[in-house]
C-alpha cells in the first residue's frame, strides 16, 4: 500500500465460471433502487413505519459514534437514515438509501449505502465499474462499542488466523446478486492478506491480492492511522477499529479519510468486515 496498485497487487486471476447469478452470504444485502418513486424522494416522513435508532453509528470522517436513525422502506419511499451530524457521504438530516447490508448473526449492525459511483474497494481503483452505490455509514446500536484495546483484540484475531468477509458498497456489483467485496485472512505475525474482488462470484471477475505488513496494521489501529500512497490520485489516511457487542461478538470497520492533498472529489470510504461463513 506504499506503491502504486500495479506494484503491490500480488495476483490478478481471471476466473471464468459457468454459473450466472450472485454469490450471496449468510447476511443480506438489499437494493432499494426499485422502491424510489419516479419523481424522486420527497419529504422525510414514513408514516406508520418503525424507526430504529443506532446510537453508536460511524460515518466517514470521525470515530466519535453518533446516533443515526434508520427508517425502513415502504411501498412509497425508500429506506432512509437521519442524523444530526454530517460526514463524508451523509449530510445533516435525512438521506435516502439505495442499498444496505445486514448480518443475521450480528444483530444491531447495519451497513448503509447511498447513490454514487462505488468504483473502488479500499485502496484499489478503478474496479467494479458500473457500481452505483457507495458505503456511507455503518450503523451500530447501543449494544456495540469499541473494544478496550484495539491492539490486544487484533492480536487475538491474528492468533486464531481469522477469516473475514469485507462488505464495501453493500456488496453491490455490476451483475448478479450482492456479494462480499473482499476476503481478509489474518496472520499470526499481525499482518493480513486480502483478496479484493472486481466483479461478482458466479460471473467473470478478477481477484486482486494485497498483503498488509504487521507494522502498517499496527499504525492503522492507532488514532494517527496510516498514510497510504498506494494510489497518488487517492491519498488517504487509513484506520481500522474493532467493535464488540454485549455478547462479545466482534465486527471490524475500516475507514479511509482523504488527506489534505487529496482532490475535493475524493470522499473516502467505510467498509464493514465480519466473520466469514
Amino acid at each position: 500500500m506504499t506503491k502504486p496498485p500495479t506494484a503491490y497487487w500480488l495476483a490478478s486471476v481471471i476466473l471464468l465460471l459457468g454459473a450466472c447469478g450472485g454469490g450471496g452470504s449468510a447476511g443480506t444485502s438489499d437494493s432499494a433502487l426499485a422502491k424510489i418513486p419516479a419523481g424522486g424522494v420527497g419529504g422525510v416522513g414514513h408514516a406508520g413505519i418503525t424507526q430504529t435508532p443506532y446510537a453508536n453509528s460511524l460515518g466517514i470522517g470521525s470515530w466519535a459514534g453518533q446516533s443515526i436513525t434508520y427508517t425502513a422502506a415502504d411501498m412509497a419511499m425508500p429506506a432512509t437514515v437521519t442524523g444530526a451530524a454530517s460526514s463524508g457521504l451523509l449530510p445533516i438530516g435525512t438521506t435516502a438509501l439505495v442499498s444496505e447490508h445486514a448480518e443475521a448473526s450480528l444483530p444491531g449492525l447495519l451497513e448503509v449505502c447511498v447513490s454514487g459511483k462505488g468504483e473502488s474497494t479500499n485502496v484499489i481503483s478503478p474496479i467494479n465499474l458500473g457500481v452505483i452505490a457507495e458505503s456511507a455509514a455503518v450503523l451500530l446500536d447501543a449494544a456495540w462499542s469499541p473494544v478496550a484495546s484495539q491492539a490486544v483484540a487484533w492480536a487475538a484475531i491474528a492468533q486464531r488466523r481469522a477469516v473475514l468477509s469485507g462488505w464495501e458498497n453493500c456488496g453491490v456489483k455490476p451483475e448478479g446478486s450482492p456479494s462480499p467485496s473482499s476476503l481478509l485472512t489474518a496472520h499470526t505475525d499481525g499482518s493480513y492478506s486480502e483478496d479484493v474482488y472486481d466483479g461478482n462470484p458466479g460471473t467473470t471477475f478478477n481477484v486482486f491480492s494485497q498483503v498488509v505488513p504487521a507494522a502498517q496494521m499496527a499504525a492503522m489501529l492507532t488514532d494517527s492511522g496510516y498514510a497510504t500512497t498506494a494510489d497518488p490520485a487517492r491519498p488517504m489516511q487509513l484506520y481500522w477499529r474493532i467493535f464488540a457487542d454485549s455478547l462479545g461478538r466482534q465486527a471490524l470497520i475500516e475507514i479511509g479519510l482523504p488527506r489534505s492533498s487529496a482532490p475535493q472529489s475524493l470522499k473516502g470510504f467505510i467498509a464493514l468486515y465480519v466473520p466469514s461463513p
